[in-house]
């Protein structure tokens, strides 16, 4: 075997690529939380919470029922993109909003599924919650798209 006592090139290699590794495993998680697109990791790390879908179930929704998409995300967003046939209802707009849909929540039988922007966004849980109040889900389901606009985005390249 070597002696390190012996040979100290082997000990310099040695350091070197441990120093190289530690740099690189640093260099990654840095980037990771920078980047302004991380990669989606979170979507195969963990099952959806109470009250929300993965993008898969909800094809099988469309697919046997349709849905009625709704935008938690604020109006700037939107109207630079969204899912089409998307309603925009967001917390800071939400009672002007919901009065103007009342017609379109009213007729709706399909189930509603809620996006925003990121993976734990709040404002999708919090129009959960106030349709649920409100009465506007009219009894049907509704859930809160996982991974929200992204996971979506994401779905359409797989799918084009």
């Amino acid at each position: 075997m070597f002696n390190v006592r012996t040979n100290p090139s082997i000990l310099r290699v040695a350091l070197q690529m441990v120093a190289l590794l530690g740099a690189s495993a640093i260099a990654g998680a840095v980037a990771f939380h920078i980047h302004p697109r991380p990669p989606e990791l979170y979507l195969l790390q963990e099952a959806p919470g109470e009250g929300e879908v993965t993008m898969a179930q909800v094809l099988e929704l469309e697919k046997s029922s349709g849905v009625l998409w709704i935008d938690a995300r604020v109006r700037e967003q939107y109207d630079l993109g969204h899912i089409p046939g998307a309603l925009l209802l967001n917390p800071q707009e939400f009672d002007a909003l919901a009065f103007e849909y009342m017609d379109t929540f009213q007729a709706n039988a399909r189930p509603i599924v809620i996006y925003c922007d990121a993976q734990k966004c709040a404002a999708s849980k919090t129009i959960m919650q106030r349709m649920e109040e409100t009465g506007l889900a009219m009894n049907n389901e509704i859930h809160v798209l996982r991974g929200g606009w992204n996971a979506w985005k994401s779905s359409q390249n797989k799918n084009p």
